[in-house]
């Protein structure tokens, strides 16, 4: 039972979208009673739950928490250690990273957890090695700073941003609904002035926050704070300054570039964290990060030494890690080893002559995790398999992929498979229909993993030539991981638009189902157009939004062009994301050569139109490709305010005091 409990995707971005980030991420394991053996030393009645938030879970080989006066108040083992955090460390293949880069961390002076490992057995049966945590409690706390009774933080997928400091999750005083210094943190960098600087100053200790930062980016912690605004603690002692603790270091060793979104961050530096950003954005505050960076490469990076403990903990992987693991954790070692040699050379390198630049916009912590528009890719495979395969002990054997392309680029199909099927009853429930097919391509790749893509859709569908878009009618879909060993898909990542075309299908037993499965896959948006942006169409701007509008919300479109323009064959939404909520204007609408026209969104006139804060909206062709499309956050958009254009048609987004609807937009920017 605790192995196979498990946070999907699915799960996450339902909660995501139930609660909008307004609270830290629910704990979804339960703890169990257990004994524990602990070099000789055997304890009854120990707390053991599963750990893990995505990419990390596993039923094969969970990571674990243990607490050893969960059920027994005051025991311990060796009479001092209450918790111990297990880490399966599946996402690193060379099972050195953490060690390696909490080693790092507390030799630039920041105060990181202990690491070592442990060969683990549960029930008698050897699940291998694992990376062995400190738990960051009072007496981590007591041993880093003057007090432990201040308050620790957590973030995961968190910002000090209004959006997001919900998310954040209280480690110690959790019982104290008090987070006015979280607050204080926010309202400073709220301020763009001076003065906002000299307030995040005096709450955040921004020198000891230099050397995190440069940390993070020398070791290439991409998933951490200043990248993915993810796995960092942030701890304050009472009447002191915030200082940020790294956590979760595992993805690292690599490269600092953030997967899930469209950035390409340069060598040295990421600052997509609120923190971060504010400070690159200042001339001085880059500075001394780039000085920083610089120094703790004079002063910690020995490329001798580092390769010295890198070695030592491969010695302890290869003699403990299970044999079959001992292979790849020794190629992957070899990874750990060039980035340590050449990470010197190109981070000067960017340095020079002077800091680069930072050009992208502060946003939402989210958005780079679950990708606004980024982190998306094309695919399109051929596929043939037969009816009644679905469950299939082995699906390389009832089907086959004939054609594979990610991105626009051929792949051999290599070992690959397909299988489709009835839906059983839980299938079915899971993705919202009572009678269901699944049809599913596979390819084993090099390491024994198995990815694929698995369609959903009413059975009564199912028929030779039928092109179905993914996202209308009950279709639905998938790409999926399957880690080596795994009896089940780990990880899940929408397809966000696509197309399935059966050329054959029936649903007899054995009966042939062919076809071709294209779209986009990701955390995002579909890419509009094949260079991943919007397809303008000629003349049409948005111009203005009115998202509190009284009596209606409207939106001003603007024609640039001399002829008039037919909004016929144009569809819009009021999300970016969902193609289901795509509604055609009418056919009659016209915008005049050089002209404006308001569009007023009654949401019982435009069926699922309610314009929000927070909010986001589109135009498409009726082919799918996004010609133009606008968001705006709480705050720029409110009562009596528009979200407008300035200067008119040409210039930036911007809240104007004063709205136009229908006419040029001629306001100053509100505050201005």
């Amino acid at each position: 039972t605790l192995r196979h409990q498990t946070r999907t995707y699915k799960d996450l971005m339902a909660e995501i979208e139930r609660y909008n980030l307004s609270q830290p991420f629910a704990d979804i394991y339960d703890w169990f009673s257990a004994t524990v053996t602990i070099d000789g030393e055997t304890h009854s009645e120990v707390g053991v739950r599963k750990k893990g938030f995505l990419g990390s879970q596993s039923d094969i080989k969970p990571s674990l928490k243990l607490r050893y006066d969960k059920y027994e108040d005051g025991q311990s083992l060796g009479g001092v250690m209450e918790r111990m955090t297990l880490n399966n460390g599946i996402q690193d293949a060379s099972m050195i990273n953490t060690c390696l880069a909490y080693q790092v961390f507390a030799a630039t002076g920041n105060p990181s957890p202990g690491c070592n490992f442990a060969t683990v057995t549960v029930n008698g049966k050897e699940l291998g090695l694992y990376v062995h945590l400190e738990e960051m409690k009072k007496p981590f706390l007591a041993r880093h700073f003057d007090s432990a009774d201040g308050n620790l933080y957590e973030g995961t997928i968190s910002d000090f941003t209004p959006e997001h400091r919900g998310t954040m999750g209280k480690k110690t005083n959790e019982d104290e609904d008090d987070w006015s210094d979280v607050d204080a943190v926010l309202a400073a960098l709220q301020n763009p002035s001076e003065a906002g600087l000299r307030a995040l100053d005096e709450l955040v200790d921004l020198d000891r926050f230099l050397s995190f930062w440069a940390t993070e980016v020398l070791v290439g912690h991409w998933d951490g704070y200043a990248g993915n605004r993810n796995n960092y603690r942030f701890y304050r002692e009472p009447d002191g300054r915030f200082v940020l603790i790294p956590w979760g270091v595992d993805a690292v060793f690599e490269t600092t570039d953030v997967p899930f979104d469209d950035f390409v961050s340069p060598p040295s530096v990421n600052a997509h964290g609120a923190l971060a950003h504010r400070l690159y954005r200042d001339e001085a505050g880059r500075a001394a990060y780039a000085g920083r960076l610089r120094e703790l490469l004079d002063a910690v990076w020995d490329e001798e030494e580092l390769l010295r403990s890198a070695g030592e903990l491969a010695a302890i992987v290869q003699a403990h890690a299970p044999p079959e693991a001992r292979e790849e954790a020794a190629d992957d070692t070899v990874r750990v080893r060039r980035f340590i040699l050449k990470r010197r050379g190109e981070l000067l390198a960017d340095l020079e002559p002077e800091p680069p630049d930072w050009p992208w916009p502060l946003v939402d912590a989210a958005d780079v995790c679950w990708g606004e528009g980024g982190g998306v890719m094309t695919f399109e495979v051929a596929f043939k398999t037969t009816w009644g395969t679905k469950d299939s002990p082995n699906p390389f054997e009832s089907g086959t992929i004939t054609s594979l392309a990610l991105d626009g680029t051929d792949q051999a199909p290599g070992t690959a498979g397909a299988t489709a099927g009835l839906a059983n009853a839980e299938e079915a429930a899971e993705v919202g229909l009572e009678d269901g097919a699944f049809l599913s391509v596979m390819r084993l790749e090099a390491d024994f993993s198995i990815e694929g893509f698995t369609v959903w859709l009413p059975v009564d569908l199912l028929s030779a030539g039928t092109d179905l878009t993914i996202g209308e009618g009950g279709v639905g879909g998938v790409q999926w991981a399957m880690p080596p060993g795994a009896a089940a898909p780990e990880t899940y990542v929408p397809i966000v638009a696509g197309t399935l075309e059966l050329a054959a299908a029936g649903t007899e037993r054995g009966a042939a189902i062919s076809g071709r499965l294209s779209g986009a896959f990701g955390f995002g948006a579909p890419p509009p157009s094949d260079d991943g942006a919007a397809t303008p169409v000629a003349g049409l701007i948005i111009n203005e939004v009115a998202a509190q509008g009284d009596p209606l919300d409207w939106v001003e479109l603007y024609n640039a062009a001399d002829a008039d323009l037919a909004l016929a064959g144009f569809v819009i939404a009021d999300d970016l994301k969902d193609a289901g909520k795509r509604v055609p204007f009418p056919a009659d609408l016209v915008i005049p050569g050089g002209g404006y026209l308001r569009v007023e969104l009654d949401k019982d006139g435009w069926p699922g139109f309610a314009l929000g804060r927070d909010e986001e909206f589109g135009i498409w062709t009726d082919g799918g490709a996004l010609s133009a499309s606008v968001d705006w956050d709480e705050g720029q958009a409110d009562a009596g305010t528009s979200f407008a254009r300035l200067p008119d048609v040409t210039g930036d987004f911007q809240t104007v005091g004063a709205p136009t609807p229908g006419a040029p937009n001629r306001a100053a920017a509100t505050g201005q």
